[in-house]
């Protein structure tokens, strides 16, 4: 049986799959940003795929950003899943993602005209249970 401490998911590819912006007016922003994960694990594939929806949204309605992102992982055919599901899919995972959507949010803001907006960085830990709840297998 592997040991996910010593086995490794591969990152392979970043994606977005949607993308909404609205922007009413400049300002100073108080943002609220919601995650939505979900994970698909492909075991014929040896595949994660991590699903993350993001929706950023500022407290006086100036602006609103919407994702969807997917993300694809793979892992050893030796990984046990059930042990990689406790923590390398659902921990390490949105970690991994979580400065390219950092990234692409600067970029889609600087090039819309509206002030650049950089996410702070977040503890992406707290998804954990969430993604945990959304995981499913797929067998094809």
């Amino acid at each position: 049986m592997s040991n996910p401490s010593t086995s490794n998911i591969q990152f392979e590819s970043f994606s977005v799959r949607e993308s909404h912006i609205k922007f009413n007016e400049p300002g100073k922003y108080k943002i609220n940003i919601q995650f939505t994960p979900k994970g698909y694990i492909f075991i014929n594939l040896n595949q994660f795929h991590l699903k993350l929806d993001v929706n950023i949204k500022d407290a006086e309605d100036k602006f609103e950003i919407k994702l969807s992102t997917i993300s694809v992982f793979t892992y050893p055919e030796e990984a046990s899943v059930d042990e990689y599901k406790q923590s390398l899919f659902i921990l390490n995972a949105p970690a991994i993602v979580f400065p390219y959507i950092r990234a692409y949010i600067s970029s889609l803001t600087a090039l819309s005209g509206m002030p650049t907006l950089t996410l702070p960085t977040l503890n992406m830990a707290n998804l954990g249970e969430e993604l945990k709840a959304n995981l499913s297998e797929v067998l094809d």
